[in-house]
């Protein structure tokens, strides 16, 4: 019983970011449209949580500089793959995005076998079967082999490997505070997003659109405040406590979110492939709840 308490909080942090990551798509589609290419409003919604975060750190700076390359690496990579998963987003479809994407729970496996010297359990090979039979059949039914297909869906592949290895440096910094780790990630986002969203097909030239800035002034400060700030926070809390491969499965529940949300306010279908695929997908989440393993004690 202690076992399963001690990996509890963690669990339901990782959960509970899973659904702002599947309603990220929403603000960064709203901030898009306010302006001809939304590109700066959108890198400006990165950049915003870093001037919010600012002030603290400069009082922590030291604390800051202590996390050394680790610290720096773990920020670096996952700045990257949420400006991958969003111009991916911006770029295609909700589904496909997602899809490609979430291929991370393999990545993820093999990188903590491989770096953290983690063994490959009975259990994770069935949440990982359960996982990937919900995204194929959410998917199988119409769009065959889940390969990439567009700049979209190869930007969500990017993003799932180089998230699969963000999540090891993350839980290599476990003993970092969670703010100098939130706060590493913040420092490479807004570039991060630029340079992605630079990348030929995305067909929105960059430049200062004050209008653009003004007119999504809301959704800027919703996306920076009740999106970015919480999921990043939840997201390092989680991974510091739980492997790579169990956050990429517990993440999973983002497809459904993701899909149920895009059904609901575009048009992108959600039929019986998807409810079926839904509950592949969170039973794959409730077998690693039901045997969850406790924490370390460096992981503290």
């Amino acid at each position: 019983m202690s076992s399963h308490r001690s990996t509890l909080a963690p669990s339901f942090a990782i959960l509970w970011s899973a659904l702002l990551w599947g309603t990220l798509w929403i603000p960064l589609r709203r901030i898009h449209e306010a302006g001809a290419s939304g590109t700066s409003a959108i890198t400006a919604g990165f950049l915003l949580p870093l001037f919010l975060l600012l002030p603290f750190a400069v009082a922590r700076r030291r604390s800051i500089l202590k996390g050394g390359w680790a610290l720096g690496m773990a920020g670096f990579l996952l700045a990257v793959s949420i400006a991958l998963y969003s111009e991916g987003l911006l770029r295609g479809t909700v589904a496909r995005v997602l899809l490609s994407f979430y291929l991370t729970p393999v990545w993820s496996t093999l990188f903590e076998r491989l770096l953290l010297g983690e063994p490959i359990a009975g259990r994770r090979v069935v949440t990982i079967i359960l996982g990937l039979a919900g995204m194929l059949v959410i998917f199988g039914g119409e769009a065959g082999v889940p390969l990439p297909r567009a700049s979209a869906e190869w930007m969500g592949l990017i993003a799932g490997i180089t998230w699969g290895l963000a999540m090891v440096f993350v839980k290599r910094t476990g003993s970092r505070p969670i703010f100098d780790r939130v706060f590493a990630h913040f420092v490479f986002l807004g570039p991060a997003f630029l340079v992605v969203a630079g990348v030929p097909g995305g067909g929105r030239p960059f430049g200062l659109e004050i209008r653009a800035l003004v007119d999504s002034a809301s959704w800027l400060m919703a996306f920076a405040v009740l999106w970015m700030l919480p999921v990043i926070w939840l997201t390092i809390f989680g991974a510091s406590h739980l492997g790579p491969g169990r956050v990429a499965i517990f993440l999973m529940l983002e497809i459904v979110v993701g899909l149920a949300t895009a059904s609901l306010l575009t048009d992108e279908p959600f039929g019986m492939h998807e409810l079926i695929g839904a509950v592949l997908i969170t039973s794959a989440c409730g077998v690693e709840m039901c045997v969850a393993r406790p924490i370390s004690a460096g992981a503290r």
